[in-house]
Parts: C-alpha cells; sequence; structure tokens
C-alpha cells in the first residue's frame, strides 16, 4: 500500500539562514539609524531652513520596517520549534513503521 504524501518541511538549515537574514537586515538598519541620529544632531543646531522634520520622517520609516523584521523574526522562531517536533515525530513514525518482509528479514539476519 503507498504511503501518502506529506508536504517536505523546508530543512533547518533553510530557516536557520532565514533568521541569520533577519538578522543581518535589522543590524543594517540599526546601522543606518546610527547614521541618521547622527545627522540629526548636526541638524539640531537652530537655523532657518532645517531639513529636521525630513529626517524624523525617514527615520519613523526606518523604524517601522525595523519592527516589521522583528515580528517576522519572531514569528520565524515562534513556530521553528513546532516544526523540528513536528519533523522529528514523522521521522521517528517512518522508523517504526513494519516494512515488508524482505526488509524485515534482512534486518534481522544484519
Amino acid at each position: 500500500m503507498p504511503e501518502p504524501e506529506t508536504a517536505p518541511m523546508p530543512p533547518k538549515d533553510d530557516r536557520l539562514d532565514a533568521v541569520i537574514q533577519a538578522l543581518r537586515l535589522m543590524i543594517e538598519t540599526q546601522n543606518t539609524h546610527s547614521q541618521m541620529l547622527a545627522r540629526l544632531i548636526e541638524l539640531a543646531t537652530p537655523s532657518e531652513e532645517s531639513p529636521f522634520e525630513e529626517s524624523l520622517a525617514e527615520i519613523a520609516g526606518a523604524l517601522r520596517d525595523q519592527t516589521t523584521a522583528l515580528l517576522q523574526i519572531g514569528t520565524t522562531l515562534d513556530g521553528l520549534g513546532a516544526e523540528v517536533e513536528a519533523g522529528v515525530m514523522r521521522g521517528l513514525a517512518t522508523a517504526l513503521e513494519p516494512g515488508d518482509e524482505a526488509t524485515q528479514q534482512e534486518a534481522g539476519e544484519g
């Protein structure tokens, strides 16, 4: 009897790579924020023509992007344990399933 097909899980390395990539993007965003804050300090000196509002809008946008990235990391990490557990359980169930007689005889001889 053929076994039912299940959707293959992405390899654990792929999920880990996704988390690492998200963290790299977060670090890049934080570096950008540092540069923007340094620019804000320069712009904070009183002058008649200050692009202060524009700089604040850029910071707000960057913070929104970072928040989105952090939420995605949290979502990925929240499901990772359950995915790993499910994969282990499927592997264990497959390993414990009775095979055909030839396979069982080979296992008994080995």
